[in-house]
């Protein structure tokens, strides 16, 4: 538990040095202000594109896995160990990144939807295009195929994913900014009471 909050803690600062701003200081008018509970803010084109990630993932995985038995003696050691690295690596954290993907936009959840969007570009992003740019690995049509499709899918995730970050982090600021200022009404109620008694 105590490594689960530093580790949200750890995505927090990071997401916060990524996408500054969040944080404001003018006033919105209380109409505006009213609305702001009500609104949803889940990316309907990031969580599209993660429903087809989850669908296509086993057939690019057998894909793979089969393209790399078939090519596996005509590679060099090194290939060999790279690309066997590369897909364990990539299957165990596809399955967390989409899972922190789904739970991030669903759930309007800053701190797993910026851990998502990370792990997206900075990991999964140079994982899967080594394969098909490098051609000492022998890529073959089939997988550049798969490889392709899930590329494209990473690619609308990535941008999907950093609209969705930033408009839940907006939402979640003017959220907070109107809980301080019905705070601050209240108190400066319950003072005016007092200072009439």
């Amino acid at each position: 538990m105590i490594m689960s909050e530093s580790w949200k803690k750890t995505v927090t600062n990071v997401s916060d040095k990524i996408f500054p701003g969040l944080m404001y200081s003018e006033s919105y008018p209380l109409s505006k202000l009213n609305k702001i509970g009500d609104e949803i803010v889940t990316n309907l084109p990031l969580q599209m594109s993660l429903y087809f990630n989850v669908i296509f993932f086993p057939f690019w995985l057998v894909t793979v896995i089969t393209m790399l038995f078939v090519k596996y003696d005509y590679l060099s050691p090194m290939y060999r160990f790279i690309l066997v690295t590369i897909l364990i690596v990539v299957s165990i954290v596809e399955c967390f990144r989409l899972h922190l993907g789904y739970l991030g936009n669903l759930t309007e959840k800053i701190p797993e939807l910026a851990a998502f969007w990370m792990i997206s570009g900075l990991l999964s992003f140079p994982l899967q295009i080594f394969p098909i740019a490098k051609r000492n690995t022998l890529p073959q049509p089939a997988e550049i195929g798969v490889q392709s499709v899930m590329l494209v899918l990473l690619f609308i995730q990535l941008i999907s994913g950093f609209v969705a970050l930033r408009n839940v982090a907006k939402c979640l600021a003017e959220k907070f900014q109107q809980m301080q200022l019905e705070l601050s009404s209240e108190e400066h109620k319950s003072e005016c009471k007092n200072k009439d008694i």
